[in-house]
């Protein structure tokens, strides 16, 4: 059960991450009121992509040392 539960987290997270990815490429003025060029959308989406994965390591992390504790 808890493995089901694990990869619908998953899938959720994923959906939200293309959900905001998209969402600041078709944007065309930031909440600042900035313009967006192609060079802030690119580093946005960067800034966004790395904070991704920096959750789903330390998710990962996470769940290899619960996964390894139960051994």
């Amino acid at each position: 059960m808890k493995n089901k539960t694990w990869k619908v987290v998953q899938i959720v997270q994923f959906i939200i991450f293309l959900l905001m990815s998209t969402w600041i490429w078709i944007r065309a003025i930031d909440g600042t009121g900035t313009v967006q060029t192609i060079e802030a959308k690119l580093i946005s989406f960067g800034v966004w992509g790395s904070f991704y994965l920096l959750v789903l390591l330390v998710e990962w992390v996470i769940y290899f040392l619960v996964k390894r504790s139960k051994k």
